[in-house]
């Protein structure tokens, strides 16, 4: 009862005082009040209280007509933001009502667009998709079985290879190499021989180095094929050959990449074709064990890829799709057919492709509209097509805090109402009123082109985008000026960080150099704080340095080794101090992670906290200092596979909950006023499906 009567108070002064006059007064005096409204909704995260204040001042200045339809966009962002349809009903009014108001009814008009529902696949005959698999334990990392029956996957709760019978629904390890606390090694890709019997994975050696390794389904006994130390080389088995002889093989070293053959008995691998840093993907052979085929983007500066043809005893490659769209195989079909997933009709699609003699035969044809975001587990012998589908992941949000307490005193609310499930890495501009974040899109997370950096601004609610040619772009970050965006990117030498203008997108590299973690801006934005790591057969190092942007100069200012190879984890999540005197970070020894700060001058680091017990800090999930400097935010792995946003004082002292807890909380950033934090929550969720009865004539 009180806090309506609060909120009722709260209403009725707001009436009273927009009656008391302000209708008389200058444009202004309305631009002020939905600057205020504004405000309450973007800064305070208020979103109830700014509805009522938009509604205020549309009864008020009933006769502007720009006022009123630009209170009304605004009051709608903030319905579409807490999930009410009124949202798109006050947009239809707009529209409807105010086309004479060319901005808002441009805005209104993006917004509607946005809310439409996804179309309908169109019908296929006789296709039909079946789910196979749902829960948090679904991996997409492996392969089906020719019959269909078995599908291999990696079990993250031990990081051991294993295979799922599909039909009971029974798992069993193939591998069992203890928990996470006995070995850090682990299974990835894997691949089913095509009688069922043997199968074929990559293993993540404890120095980092990898192995392709060979053995049967049982998991009795294994053979080491390919071995690398320390990430010097890389090798991966793609594919078997019919008649289970021989496998494919993705081979990389010093920046080349290769298409290999090596006998599954052992020995040397045979090179087919050397890429530059280009990387195949997806190999498969063709029935009669001639071809291979595999996609490859020709363009390396772009995301786009092609399907090629590789003969297996040595020779040139066919390019068998050649399209401006993003082409992925799938696989071949019983009938000599290769299945393909393409883009060029606007949506994610299946097609097919008559091969004969190592050439194409006509043209491609659709099969299958609307596949979403696929990656293909392989066919089985009767055509059936099985794949991964990813139906969500992480997303941006904000939720308002008490700016005396830092604690949570509202509802996290998702800043992207478009890709959702896709976007990652937040940061707020120096005056609070955008946010930076980084959106996947339908191509593979990690390739060229395959995330763009967007930038929100929160009062408007319109949002840009400035695509890259660069992989795996991430950890954006404002200067301190507002002007420009530090991120990281891949390119062909490995990883750099780069400075984009905020306004144009065009963005210059900074720095690079194997082994770059992150970076992030000095207080004065003169220079940037750079964490570096290197991984060898000695070990592991961290060391975080100061680099001036204007000469390149670079000072280090801390270093840490560990004896044992520990992954990104020795030293991470660094964060700057608002007064750009103090580095936070957090550092792995004995298995304990503890959140440490070292002068931006350099000197002795200091240990700010270091849990004991249960009570873990999660890894990479990020530091956030508060604005005043006396707390740092961090995440702490919480129960229910749920991790929960704690604060510690820089001080010392026990650290405290801030009241939010959500699955894949990571990466807070608190507004410059600390009346909000910006965050990224959520997992990906996959599912195993079966598509069947494809195997039909071409049309």
């Amino acid at each position: 009862m009180r806090t309506f009567t609060r909120s009722l108070l709260t209403l009725l002064s707001t009436v009273l005082l927009l009656a008391g006059g302000l209708a008389a007064q200058k444009p202004e005096s309305a631009e002020a009040l939905l600057r205020a409204a504004t405000d309450r909704a973007v800064v305070d995260g208020d979103l109830n209280g700014a509805i009522k204040q938009f509604q205020a001042i549309v009864e008020t200045f009933k006769a502007d007509r720009a006022v009123v339809a630009t209170a009304l966009v605004r009051m709608a962002d903030c319905y579409q933001k807490l999930g009410d349809a009124e949202a798109r009903r006050i947009y239809e009014r707009v529209v409807r009502d105010y086309s004479d108001q060319r901005d808002p009814v441009a805005q209104a008009r993006g917004r509607l667009a946005a809310l439409q529902e996804r179309p309908a696949p169109l019908p296929s005959s006789g296709i039909v998709g079946r789910q196979l698999w749902t829960g948090p334990q679904v991996d997409t990392l492996g392969s089906v079985s020719s019959d269909g029956g078995l599908l291999s996957f990696v079990d993250w709760e031990t990081g051991d290879l294993a295979v799922r019978n599909l039909a009971t629904g029974d798992n069993r390890r193939v591998t069992n190499k203890g928990s996470w606390d006995q070995s850090t090694e682990f299974a990835l890709f894997s691949r089913i021989s095509p009688d069922g019997r043997q199968i074929a994975y990559n293993w993540a050696k404890k120095n980092f180095g990898w192995e392709v390794r060979v053995g049967p389904l049982d998991g009795s006994s294994y053979r080491v094929l390919i071995s690398t130390d320390a990430n010097d080389d890389y090798a991966q088995a793609e594919a078997w050959s019919p008649d289970g002889t021989q496998l494919a093989v993705h081979l990389m070293a010093k920046d080349v990449n290769q298409i290999g053959l090596i006998a599954a008995t052992g020995g040397a691998p045979r090179v087919l074709k050397s890429f530059g840093t280009g990387v195949p993907g997806n190999m498969r052979f063709a029935a009669d064990g001639k071809y291979i085929a595999y996609d490859f983007a020709p363009d390396q500066t772009a995301p786009e890829r092609d399907v090629y043809l590789l003969p297996a005893g040595g020779g040139r490659e066919v390019r068998l799709v050649e399209h401006a769209a993003h082409d992925v195989l799938l696989g071949w079909m019983p009938d000599g057919r290769i299945l393909f997933a393409s883009d060029r009709s606007g949506t994610t699609d299946a097609w097919t492709l008559a091969v004969s003699d190592g050439k194409a035969q006509g043209a491609p044809e659709l099969l299958k509209k609307d596949l979403g975001s696929v990656s293909s587990l392989g066919l089985s012998r009767t055509g059936a097509l099985y794949y991964g589908l990813k139906v969500s992941g992480p997303d941006v949000y904000t939720v308002p805090l008490d700016p005396q307490t830092a604690k949570v005193v509202g509802t996290p609310i998702r800043v992207a109402q478009r890709y959702i499930g896709t976007n990652l890495h937040p940061d707020w501009s120096p005056d609070g009123r955008r946010l930076a974040y980084v959106s996947e899109r339908t191509l593979p997370a990690g390739s060229v082109g395959g995330q763009v950096l967007c930038i929100a601004d929160l009062a408007s609610g319109l949002k840009r985008e400035l695509p890259f040619r660069l992989g795996s772009v991430s950890q954006p970050r404002w200067s301190p000026d507002g002007r420009s965006i530090l991120f990281r990117a891949n390119v062909e030498k490995g990883r750099s960080f780069f400075v984009a203008d905020a306004d144009t997108g065009r963005a210059i590299p900074l720095v690079e150099r194997p082994g770059l973690q992150m970076a992030r801006w000095s207080a004065d934005g003169r220079s940037v704080f750079i964490l570096t790591a290197e991984i060898t057969k000695a070990g592991q190092t961290s060391w975080i340095t100061t680099r001036n942007v204007s000469t390149g100069d670079e000072r280090e200012l801390f270093r840490e080794t560990s004896p044992t190879p520990v992954g990104d984890g020795l030293v991470n999540d660094l964060a700057v101090s608002p007064d750009g005197r103090l580095l936070a970070f957090t550092r792995l020894r004995d298995k304990s992670k503890a959140v440490m700060v070292v002068s931006s001058d350099g000197g002795e680091p200091r240990e700010i906290f270091r849990p004991g017990g249960d009570f873990r800090i999660h890894n990479f999930a990020g530091l956030a200092w508060t604005p005043n400097g006396s707390e740092i935010l961090f995440v702490k792995t919480g129960a229910a596979a749920e991790q929960e946003l704690w604060a510690v004082p820089v001080r010392g002292g026990e650290p405290r909950p801030l009241g939010l807890s959500m699955k894949g909380l990571k990466a807070p950033v608190l507004h410059p006023t600390g009346r909000q934090v910006a965050f990224q929550a959520g997992v990906p969720v996959l599912e195993v499906w079966a598509l069947e009865n494809l195997q039909r004539p071409p049309r």
